[in-house]
């Protein structure tokens, strides 16, 4: 037995394995996720679980109005728009297929609002290039300026602490001299405070949330203000966090750069009692802006790669009114740190800056980060904008969620009494090889529907069905060989030597019967994939999957067990591994 020590280990891990793929209802390996919320972790198909089958085909037209074929990069283009928009609606995970030159199949499994999805899939993608601003000036409200009623110089309050101010803050003529080898002490920052009425207090606590949210953004917002005084006027920029809200009533302190000034008694002198302050401005950090430009506007976008360097870039061109924009909108914006913001479908995809000004309608856009696969994705992304292929639906499916529960339930049901009635047949008529075959038909089911779960394969009806048709033949496969070790055994060998004999001489009638039925899997496979039947595709998907694990099972498993058992006690009993009624062989 101890020669059989790598088959039974290689089985075990394989089924082990299985098990553990199949009882565990997701799992991740090496990034990737697997399972799902269905029944074993497994993706169920539309007629499984309910969902939409929708079937659209290209109704673009020229000048005349006659239907011209779209083009595989516009529909391409317009899959990547789908697949994008369902996705990011939260709709679910689309199923999208090409079918011919100019039809596109699309399946969503589970969907609650099919009405939503068809709304979501017709539309026509929005591309838009804006103006996005950095450090534009908006004006502050009126009211925060004239609400102002006394300004005062004191330390800035420290946020973070609970303590009574005046004992935290120290003079402003203590000097505190550090030890050897200790830092020096930070100063404590100096505030202006002011007291607003009460109109003037809102607005302020409007404006400081919208300053504080604004540090959360690629750009930030800060408030300008200016002080003056006696002998001193300056003008500093300050982000939301470096104005708080005291407690003292209507009033709000604003820090002063630490670097300005070296004591809180130094500003004192310079302002005088005559202070004053004024809000200047807001400084937005980043602002987009709609100009019009939009991909009607857009001739073409490609891929390619730049003369010089040949690094991947996008080459981009503009029709007559686009080039118009363009160069208007370059010219602005050239040498600045202003950027060109390019939205599809309020997604933002890219924002490049311009060096200078484009005047003939052609650019290119190249970024340090670009890839092959980059550039190209953003490319059909900008052409699906440009160019979307008009669409029209032509064929609508709609499965029910309690239908899709009722033909999954039915499909168990079904699995269940096909593998009782195999097993039955196989003890009853082969005896001990038949219960072998059994372990080994239970363990191809499970590696079956662990395969199924590893590949993510979208199981439907007509899968289920091929599942059940391989359990038949992987049955007929352990057949073949019971046939042939009872043929064996006829002549007088042991069981040993009729189970090796036996395996051998029945391979080639498995390998050609199964590789007829790859064959003809493969064939099914070809002519659904060119007119969209989806349900033969499953099914040849699945039956395949099941042939190529039947004969692993039959040749690993069923074979193991066999001659594991021909070294034991039950070898003795030959009769036992001959077909019922059928003692005359030996």
């Amino acid at each position: 037995m101890r020669r059989y020590w790598k088959s039974v280990l290689f089985s075990l891990s394989i089924v082990t394995i299985s098990a553990f793929v199949v009882f565990t209802q997701k799992f991740s390996i090496g990034g990737n996720e697997f399972g799902s919320d269905a029944v074993l972790g497994l993706q169920l198909g539309l007629d499984l679980q309910g969902g939409s089958h929708l079937v659209y085909q290209s109704d673009l037209k020229d000048q005349e109005n006659n239907s011209i074929p779209p083009s595989e990069t516009q529909m391409q283009a317009l899959i990547k728009t789908i697949e994008r928009r369902v996705n990011s609606s939260g709709l679910g995970e689309p199923n999208i297929q090409l079918i011919g030159q100019d039809r596109l199949l699309v399946q969503l499994p589970g969907i609650t609002d099919p009405d939503r999805a068809k709304s979501l899939i017709g539309e026509t993608a929005r591309l838009e290039f804006k103006h996005r601003y950095t450090d534009a000036s908006d004006p502050v409200s009126e009211n925060i300026n004239s609400g102002i009623k006394n300004v005062s110089l004191d330390f800035y309050p420290d946020p973070y602490s609970d303590n009574d101010q005046s004992s935290t803050q120290s003079s402003s003529n203590d000097q505190v001299t550090p030890k050897p080898g200790e830092p020096a002490p930070v100063a404590t920052p100096i505030g202006v405070f002011v007291d607003f009425d009460e109109k003037a207090f809102s607005d302020l606590q409007l404006l400081q949330e919208q300053l504080v949210t604004s540090l959360d953004s690629p750009g930030y917002d800060r408030l300008q203000v200016e002080i003056s005084g006696a002998e001193e006027r300056v003008r500093f920029e300050l982000l939301g966090t470096f104005i708080t809200e005291t407690d003292e009533g209507n009033q709000f302190s604003f820090m002063i750069p630490a670097d300005y000034y070296d004591s809180l008694d130094e500003a004192k002198t310079k302002f005088g009692d005559s202070m004053s302050i004024e809000f200047i401005s807001i400084l937005v950090g980043q602002r987009d802006e709609i100009i019009g430009l939009t991909g009607e506007d857009l001739e073409r976008a490609y891929p390619g790669q730049h003369q010089q360097t040949n690094k991947p870039i996008i080459n981009v061109e503009f029709n007559d009114q686009g080039t118009r924009k363009f160069a208007e909108l370059t010219t602005e914006i050239a040498a600045t740190s202003d950027k060109i913001a390019i939205f599809l479908d309020d997604q933002e995809l890219i924002s490049p800056g311009v060096n200078k000004p484009i005047l003939g309608g052609a650019a290119f856009i190249d970024s340090p980060t670009f890839t092959l696969d980059r550039v190209n994705d953003l490319s059909l992304m900008l052409e699906s904008g440009r160019l979307p292929v008009p669409i029209k639906l032509i064929q609508e499916r709609d499965v029910d969620a309690v239908l899709g529960a009722d033909s999954l339930s039915k499909s168990y049901y079904a699995a269940g009494i096909g593998l009782l009635l195999v097993v039955v047949f196989m003890v009853l008529y082969y005896r001990i090889p038949g219960i072998f075959a059994s372990i080994a038909l239970f363990c191809y089911c499970l590696v079956v529907i662990a395969v199924f779960k590893l590949l993510s394969v979208t199981l439907t009806l007509s899968g289920i069905a091929a599942a059940i048709l391989s359990i038949g033949m992987a049955v007929d496969a352990n057949i073949l060989i019971f046939e042939r070790l009872k043929e064996e055994l006829r002549t007088g060998k042991t069981l040993s030597m009729a189970v090796n004999t036996g395996f051998n001489k029945a391979w080639p009638a498995i390998r050609d019967s199964n590789v007829s039925t790859l064959i003809t899997c493969l064939i099914l496979f070809w002519f659904a994939d060119q007119l969209g039947a989806t349900i033969v595709k499953g099914f040849a998907i699945t039956l395949s999957v099941g042939v190529i694990i039947s004969m692993i099972s039959a040749l690993l498993l069923t074979q193991t067990i066999l001659k594991l058992s021909a070294n034991t006690i039950l070898s003795k009993v030959l009769s036992l591994y001959v077909p019922a009624g059928r003692k005359d062989l030996l």
